[in-house]
């Protein structure tokens, strides 16, 4: 009976042992990768971007603060932004607080109000919109929530409209109205 006894006991130690040692090395581990995490953010700070989409005719430049991003992943955030578009018909500078570019998908968002500015077919435009989503692989842009232009004397605004750069036309839009503007350049 004693020697049952200590045999238990010695199983029961080394149980405890081989617990004790699992449970130290998986704490090791997963401590060894939050820091390896930590350690894949990339970070540069006044920064300027040329960008080109293959399926895409515009050209991009993008300007910013500070661009932030984990190093495995293909989502860049954009803090204070200025970002240029051009194409054979249109230039334009949008300006907003922040923006989020997908290489992978080929989109940049903009999640927040911005302002913008340009030329199309060399007459000046503005205006400023609530969100912004450019799909350069669908040549789609698409405004969501509220947006403004003035353009040729005139003031368009509409909510959830969706263009084609391309084809250079509205695909889809809510409430749409166009009214005169009485003094164009003094606005």
């Amino acid at each position: 009976m004693f020697k049952q006894a200590s045999i238990y006991t010695i199983l029961l130690l080394a149980l405890i042992s081989l617990a004790f040692f699992l449970s130290t090395y998986y704490l090791n581990s997963k401590s060894d990768q939050v820091k390896e995490q930590n350690l894949n953010i990339f970070q540069a700070k006044d920064i300027s971007l040329k960008l080109n989409f293959f399926s895409s005719d515009f050209d991009i430049t993008l300007k910013s603060r500070m661009i932030n991003g984990l190093t495995d992943s293909k989502i860049l955030d954009i803090f204070n932004p200025t970002i240029y578009l051009k194409n054979s018909s249109l230039e334009v500078e949008i300006i907003s607080e922040s923006s989020k570019l997908n290489y992978g998908t080929e989109e940049l968002l903009i999640p927040n109000k911005m302002s913008f500015k340009g030329k199309y077919l060399g007459k000046p435009f503005r205006g400023e919109a609530d969100q912004m989503k450019f799909n350069f692989l669908d040549n789609r842009v698409f405004f969501n929530k509220d947006l403004v232009i003035i353009f040729d004397e005139k003031e368009y605004k509409g909510r959830n409209i969706e263009i084609d750069t391309q084809l250079q036309s509205i695909i889809d839009s809510d409430k749409i109205t166009i009214n005169a503007v009485n003094d164009f350049k003094s606005r």
